[in-house]
């Protein structure tokens, strides 16, 4: 299998652990099936991903945080690591979708 699926299979999966750990889970299921797609060599799965970026509402957008009381906390760490994630997905989609593997 080519090295860039395998690596953009793998930076989903670990996305979707993510976003399931913050009770996120329409863009979890969201990336979860494009993963299975994508293992599975389906084309379909890099054009829904890539639909998932950009416009309002979009994945670009997401940004965890929960409440405590009255306070609001959005969790640092978390967000980076999403934020990077995100940007490794979204880069290996687009090269991925060049190449029409």
């Amino acid at each position: 299998m080519h090295p860039d699926i395998e690596a953009l299979v793998q930076k989903l999966r670990e996305a979707e652990k993510l976003l399931r750990a913050h009770r996120e889970s329409r863009w979890a299921d969201w990336l979860a099936n494009d993963a299975d797609h994508i293992n599975r060599l389906d084309f379909y799965g890099i054009e829904h991903l890539l639909s998932a970026f950009g416009g309002m509402g979009s994945l670009n957008d997401l940004v965890f945080q929960y409440q405590d009381g009255a306070v609001l906390h959005v969790p640092l760490p978390e967000n980076e690591q999403f934020s990077a994630l995100r940007q490794d997905v979204y880069s290996l989609a687009s090269k991925l979708k060049s190449e029409e593997f």
